[in-house]
């Protein structure tokens, strides 16, 4: 079962996150996909009070842990009152599936209406043609 939560040990990750544009004051996140015991994917991420910034993802070229991860940021971010999102993701790879996931679009990284994007989530879900 896909499980994705926030890890508290992030020294596994701290040379990715090294490299990464990581403001000095930004309190970043990671929180890895699990599946079968093992980790699958990570997603690296920061709140702010206006919105919540995305600087990396490793899905392991899997649609499903990309919708995951990114989803499961968003709700929480939902959660906090913040609704926007900006994606500091550089892999063209990585923007290509968030594209087909239609998290960015036209080469825009930013949501800014978090709830519009999680809305469209449950409208897709209800049409008979995904099910």
């Amino acid at each position: 079962m896909l499980r994705i939560l926030e890890t508290k040990d992030i020294s596994r990750y701290s040379p990715m996150v090294e490299k990464l544009s990581i403001p000095e004051y930004a309190d970043f996140h990671i929180s890895e996909a699990t599946e079968n015991d093992g980790v699958k994917g990570y997603i690296v991420y920061s709140y702010q009070p206006e919105q919540v910034t995305i600087y990396d993802i490793d899905d392991g070229h899997d649609l499903n842990y990309c919708d995951g991860l990114v989803r499961s940021v968003l709700f929480k971010a939902e959660l906090k009152g913040i609704e926007k999102a900006v994606f500091l993701v550089d892999n063209p790879d990585m923007l290509k599936r968030l594209a087909l996931l239609r998290f960015v679009q036209n080469d825009e990284k930013t949501i800014e209406n978090i709830t519009d994007i999680m809305e469209n989530c449950k409208k897709c879900k209800e049409n008979p043609a995904n099910t």
